[in-house]
């Protein structure tokens, strides 16, 4: 338990500038375990868990599925193509496209991260919306030699949070109101929303976030399968 830091701690480079590796992972540990958009997006995979035993998908490629893409609105399209009967080239296509969003993220994330190609590479993989959000927010602090590891036992955290969710979820659908299944997923694209608007710091910031809500109705009656693209496009652009 001493390798477990206070908050005070993680934030605090000059009282931890000569801890070697493991420390560094210890506090990323800490940082995922007591992280409240890690919370959140646990709780939303035990409703994935419950919507995947609930349309027949199963057991085994929902918890791969979590473990492998670790980002629940692909997951959510995977199911989704599964259930519509898609061929597995459509499905790909479709995870492929719906994780390129995650690009600007990972380029603004990974100046931090600076190490070998390789080691730079499995860091990106695990970059998701909840992870962009506490690595902007924990790791400018941290000394570089500090962030990667602490960056790895965040994201461990968070991966092996959300497999093991997936599966509990899973295996107490029965027992899981299929509202509350739902109302666990919405959690995630919530607590996304509350954080954007924590972290803004510019105008642009604020109008997107605006632009955004103003639009997203419209376009989700008008807009077709890409209305997400467009209000992003429209309200992102205004801004």
């Amino acid at each position: 338990m001493s390798e477990f830091p206070s908050r005070t701690d993680i934030k605090s480079p000059q009282r931890s500038a000569a801890s070697g590796p493991r420390q560094w992972y210890a506090r990323g540990l800490f940082a995922g375990i007591t992280s409240v958009q890690g919370m959140v997006l646990i709780a939303s995979y035990v409703g994935f868990g419950g919507l995947c035993a609930g349309v027949g998908f199963p057991a085994g490629a929902a918890v791969f599925s979590s473990f492998l893409i670790v980002a629940l609105p692909s997951q959510l399209l995977l199911v989704g193509g599964f259930v519509a009967g898609n061929g597995m080239l459509v499905i790909a296509i479709a995870v492929l496209l719906s994780a390129a969003r995650l690009l600007p993220s990972v380029v603004t994330l990974l100046p931090y991260l600076r190490a070998r190609l390789w080691v730079q590479l499995v860091a990106a993989h695990f970059v998701a919306v909840s992870v962009w959000v506490e690595g902007r927010r924990l790791l400018p602090p941290l000394p570089p030699e500090g962030r990667i590891p602490f960056y790895f036992g965040m994201t461990t955290v968070f991966n092996a949070g959300c497999v093991a969710a997936t599966v509990i979820g899973f295996y107490i659908a029965g027992e899981l109101p299929r509202a509350f299944a739902i109302g666990l997923t919405f959690l995630t694209p919530m607590s996304f929303l509350l954080a954007l608007t924590r972290n803004a710091r510019d105008l642009a910031d604020y109008l997107s976030l605006a632009f955004g809500l103003a639009l997203t109705p419209l376009f989700a009656e008008f807009g077709g399968r890409l209305d997400l693209l467009w209000v992003g496009l429209a309200g992102g652009g205004a801004a």
